[in-house]
């Protein structure tokens, strides 16, 4: 596809995307802001992680000192007794 064409249409796209935009209504454009504003926080969120936190978190599946899940010394210790 010749780029002038490509151009074109993605001109044409965006005129017609602009010019729709209007019509939007305020729940549509409240949920989008919504949305826009959550993953911005998540991006911020994600930037400002201490980079010594995010090694250990990230050693953590690998660190071969921990106790297996499974281990029942692990459990609290109960005093239960079944019914007759």
């Amino acid at each position: 596809m010749p780029n002038k064409l490509r151009e074109k249409m993605l001109f044409n796209l965006a005129h017609s995307l602009l010019r729709e935009a209007g019509s939007v209504n305020g729940y549509g454009l409240f949920s989008f802001l919504l949305f826009f504003s959550f993953f911005i926080g998540v991006v911020v969120w994600a930037f400002r992680l201490k980079k010594n936190y995010l090694n250990h978190m990230g050693e953590l599946p690998l660190d071969s000192g921990e106790r297996p899940i499974h281990s029942t010394d692990s459990l609290p210790s109960t005093n239960y007794e079944p019914r007759p």
